[in-house]
């Protein structure tokens, strides 16, 4: 890791955070998959048979990968999982912000909803999942995919 100028806990606190928010967005959607369905349904990209099955996937991912980044558990898969589900994500905003439709982007409802705000795509979201995504490269391409709690060879 010194070679690239990370230092292992930079590593260890980006993973921390991200595990914590993606466990957070993940665990929220799974509370309310049809209410994310709907979201899921404005962004008029898939057709109505998938949204419920692609619904649920997208919460369990983010969920898995949270809880796996979190616990170190695979850090750089899971990582690589969340790195591709960010340029979904942010492909899909801007198709929608250029074809000029405006809904929820189904982001961090419940603390949209604890400060009275509503989150609906824009700049503010595409910029805060390319931000993700930035913190998620050093997780991805240095972090760890060893299992902790197995014995190495050293």
């Amino acid at each position: 890791m010194a070679e690239i100028g990370f230092p292992s806990a930079l590593i260890t606190a980006l993973r921390l955070l991200l595990g914590v928010l993606f466990i957070i967005s993940g665990g929220e959607k799974l509370l309310d998959l049809k209410f994310f369905g709907l979201v899921i349904a404005e962004y008029q990209i898939l057709p109505s048979l998938l949204i419920p099955a692609v619904a649920l996937l997208v919460s369990f991912c983010e969920l898995l990968c949270g809880a796996m980044l979190l616990l170190d558990l695979f850090s750089r898969i899971s990582a690589s999982m969340m790195l591709c589900m960010m340029v979904i994500f942010i492909v899909a905003m801007t198709n929608n912000l250029i074809r000029g439709l405006e809904h929820d982007c189904g982001c961090f409802e419940f603390f949209a909803q604890w400060y009275g705000l509503k989150e609906e795509i824009g700049i503010g979201p595409i910029v805060r999942d390319i931000l993700f995504f930035i913190l998620l490269l050093p997780v991805a391409l240095l972090g760890s995919n060893k299992i902790p709690w197995k014995k190495h060879k050293g």
